[in-house]
């Protein structure tokens, strides 16, 4: 009996990381953006980071109205932002592509002034042939 609780309080460490592992899954990942410039006639692929996972929520069995409603969400903590120059483009064309770049991640309330809040499409992107 002894030896059991030895090995369980041994255990113990581990397995609440693992829970907080499972909790707390927002984390910086590595995505693809497919852009397409019409005007310099060009597709391109830029790799970089964005902040994906879970987030821990519940849902309230009763929402008041005078309660405000939100559920945390995997957003950007830090980020910066980068630049894409397309090359061969007429004159007075729009060539440059700006871009954030997460650097780390939190759960947190979505801002609607500085994120799209909605669903994110599970289909590849790609360009267009013209």
């Amino acid at each position: 009996m002894r030896m059991r609780f030895v090995v369980m309080v041994m255990l113990l460490p581990v397995l609440m990381r693992a829970g907080s592992e499972c909790r707390s899954s927002c984390r910086l990942s590595n995505i693809s953006i497919t852009v397409e410039s019409e005007e310099c006639g060009s597709c391109i692929t830029i790799d970089t980071t964005a902040c994906a996972g879970l987030c821990k929520t519940q849902e309230r069995v009763y929402r008041s109205p005078m309660i405000q409603y939100y559920q945390n969400i995997c957003n950007f903590r830090e980020w910066t932002y980068e630049t894409y120059e397309f090359k061969g483009c007429p004159a007075g064309a729009d060539s440059v592509f700006t871009y954030p770049v997460a650097l780390s991640c939190d759960c947190s309330k979505c801002n609607s002034d500085i994120t799209d809040c909605g669903v994110l499409s599970q289909q590849t992107s790609s360009c267009t042939a013209h």
